[in-house]
């Protein structure tokens, strides 16, 4: 089953992941990790430009502290963000009620995802 909601959450993606963005002044790493976001379905959940949805907004996230379900907080680095990425499950934003998918990104997918989310540090 997941093995279709995989390819089903990706074409949402595309339908409403267009944002007109593009990869300028991203580094390399960032840039594959806006065209992850577009074409694994990230953009469906966290919005086109990351700017949230039914998922935490990526747009700011960077530095900011996040109450968990379990009620206990966590800064949003580079870290969480692999550990979130890699067991969505493990430690899940407090007031979100759609669970993140499973997904079987390699490492270097995950750190270029983290890279692009690192990019929008500034945006929020």
């Amino acid at each position: 089953m997941l093995g279709l909601a995989v390819p089903a959450l990706a074409l949402v993606a595309g339908a409403c992941g267009q944002d007109g963005g593009s990869t300028k002044g991203l580094s390399p790493a960032a840039a594959r990790g806006y065209e992850l976001a577009r074409t694994q379905g990230c953009t469906s959940c966290h919005g086109a430009s990351g700017g949230g949805g039914i998922g935490p907004a990526w747009t700011g996230a960077l530095g900011s502290t996040v109450t968990l379900t379990d009620g206990t907080q966590v800064v949003v680095d580079e870290a969480y963000l692999t550990r979130a990425i890699k067991d969505p499950n493990a430690e899940v934003v407090d007031g979100f009620s759609v669970s993140m998918p499973e997904n079987h990104l390699t490492d270097d997918e995950i750190a270029d995802l983290v890279a692009y989310i690192v990019s929008l540090r500034d945006a929020g």
